[in-house]
């Protein structure tokens, strides 16, 4: 048997593969389609002269960088998703969404609705939402006197999905 008899075995093998491939997304990527919703099913304070962006912020560092990258110029109800990626300990003004991990522990500011990608850890660390791993799945918490104290109100769309809200 020569080799032009394995070419349609191996172009099966080689789709068969591809496809699966694409149906498992990476955790960043998942991550980061968490965190475009979360700001989709998030209102903010009205500020005069509403700008047409709304900054995400992330530190350079962070393994979630690449996949949120990927959101930049998605639109998030009439703005325009824009990333800032921050420098370590520079601080978070103009940030209209925080991006944390878990060694980063946040206080509710204005206008900022803070995640923590806490992957591992139960609380919230001060932050309005906590993405947490349960068994293999990506699951969120939210803090909803952190959401208040952020002046932040969150659709209850949002708050039927969320495994914990305190």
């Amino acid at each position: 048997m020569g080799l032009h008899a394995f070419r349609p075995v191996l172009a099966i093998a080689l789709l068969i593969g591809a496809a699966h491939a694409r149906a498992q997304v990476d955790e960043a990527t998942l991550k980061a389609a968490f965190v475009y919703n979360f700001a989709l099913y998030t209102s903010w304070p009205a500020s005069p002269g509403e700008p047409h962006e709304l900054t995400l912020c992330i530190a350079k560092t962070s393994s979630l960088a690449p996949a949120l990258r990927a959101l930049e110029g998605k639109p998030v109800q009439s703005r325009e998703l824009v990333l800032r990626e921050l420098e370590t300990g520079s601080g978070s003004k103009g940030c209209n969404i925080l991006v944390l991990g878990p060694e980063a522990p946040a206080s509710p500011e204005p206008g900022i609705l803070t995640i923590c990608d806490c992957a591992d850890h139960d609380a919230t660390h001060g932050t309005v939402i906590a993405l947490v791993r349960e068994g293999d799945r990506l699951r969120f918490d939210v803090d909803l006197g952190a959401a208040n104290a952020s002046k932040l109100s969150l659709s209850s769309k949002l708050l039927r999905l969320a495994r914990a809200t305190r």
